[in-house]
């Protein structure tokens, strides 16, 4: 199959995800996530995605709409041998392409089968069917080969399989080096993240940059119980993108202030395992009615393993205060009870640094305790569910940690 002349001077696309289990949400739709992230970088636009199920007519209709709005259509899933992938067939008549048996990919798919010494079923000759003029775009994950074709009218279609393992390859090693001529420059991004500040306070502080941009781009989010903002430059080069961003992000670090934990960093529990290695420290918990969440928090950051300490978590305060040897009756202030466990949490596990979250109904307290010195909070929180509770409880101790190493290097 050789590649045509491509008559797209424009960028716009759109996004085609085909697969009942997709509609109905019995499965992740990661796969549109994925290219969006690509034509991101690539420097492409993306307006619309679009969700199909298995069913041709509602599958046509979809493609005839996007053919009306967007230039660049890629297509995820329907490339299996079953009758009800129907993918290549309906967009290769709405392309008015005639398919054929190409043997080249026929001969993929036999390889494939081969390998796995496994006998080809007859249904999977249907996967080396293609567009009349296309481009067969590899598959060496599986047996699905995808295609590229163009239209008449100038619309260019890439066709992948569904399955991530074997779409996410074929978009990066087929897909982005033909899309790659189409773009005026890529999109750089840089994350600022943001705590202890809602998305709407937040977006007051920097309205003014937000109604004013249009290279660098600002967009405010609300992610996990913190807070995001994401400043987006065109450029054509690396080093032009950092000479767009810097201005703008020193900008929105000095005006949050010390909200803003972090450019690019992955999360809180991150940055803190960063600090309590720089100074030294090492962590320990004490949690009651959070289910350790704080914790847990810390398990998929591999620099936590050198800086944090044994834990306890219960179900109440009473049980908490038994498992750290706290004979005497806890103060009946949340606050000053919470401070006393995180102090004694230090004591008990021989860590320099201790923290303790303690939820009970609505009812919040958090204490971070320091080489010795203790900070604590409570609050009533309002009527959200225990997950709610439990994330506010871990958001709140993490944060005041934060400030206690940040204070401790000024």
């Amino acid at each position: 199959m050789r590649e045509t002349t491509i008559k797209v001077d424009r960028k716009r696309c759109e996004i085609l995800c085909v697969g009942t289990e997709l509609l109905l949400g019995d499965i992740l739709n990661t796969n549109a996530q994925y290219l969006a992230q690509g034509l991101s970088k690539l420097g492409l636009d993306l307006y619309v995605q679009t969700v199909v199920g298995d069913n041709e007519a509602r599958l046509e209709n979809a493609i005839h709409l996007a053919m009306t709005r967007a230039d660049i259509l890629l297509f995820t899933g329907g490339l299996g041998p079953t009758t009800d992938d129907i993918t290549k067939e309906v967009a290769a008549r709405c392309f008015h392409r005639e398919l054929y048996m190409d043997e080249d990919a026929l001969r993929e798919i036999q390889d494939f089968y081969a390998l796995t010494r496994r006998a080809m079923p007859v249904s999977n000759q249907k996967q080396a069917l293609m567009p009349r003029g296309g481009l067969l775009l590899k598959n060496p994950q599986g047996t699905a080969p995808g295609c590229m074709m163009t239209s008449d009218e100038g619309h260019l279609a890439f066709l992948m399989p569904g399955p991530p393992r074997e779409m996410r390859p074929m978009f990066d090693n087929e897909v982005a080096p033909i899309l790659a001529r189409y773009s005026n420059g890529g999109l750089y991004s840089k994350a600022v993240r943001v705590v202890s500040l809602g998305e709407s306070r937040m977006a007051e502080m920097l309205q003014d940059l937000i109604d004013a941009g249009t290279n660098p781009t600002l967009a405010p989010y609300a992610k996990d119980g913190e807070a995001m903002v994401r400043v987006t430059a065109r450029a054509s080069s690396k080093e032009e993108a950092k000479a767009i961003l810097d201005p703008v992000i020193n900008e929105v670090l000095q005006r949050l202030g010390r909200h803003a934990y972090g450019v690019d960093v992955p999360n809180l529990e991150s940055v803190i395992s960063e600090k309590l290695q720089q100074q030294g420290l090492t962590l320990s918990f004490a949690e009651a009615g959070t289910g350790g969440l704080a914790a847990q928090r810390f398990l998929s950051c591999e620099l936590a393993q050198s800086v944090c300490g044994p834990g306890l978590s219960a179900m109440t305060t009473g049980q908490l205060a038994c498992a750290l040897g706290l004979m005497d009756a806890l103060p009946e202030n949340t606050a000053e009870a919470c401070a006393l466990l995180s102090q004694h949490a230090c004591k008990h596990f021989g860590t320099t640094a201790g923290l303790c979250t303690l939820v009970s109904g609505q009812e919040l307290a958090c204490a971070v305790t320091v080489l010795g010195e203790t900070r604590q909070y409570a609050a009533r929180m309002p009527a959200r569910g225990a997950d709610y509770y439990r994330t506010q409880a871990s958001q709140a101790a993490l944060d005041m940690l934060r400030l206690m190493l940040m204070d401790r290097e000024a």
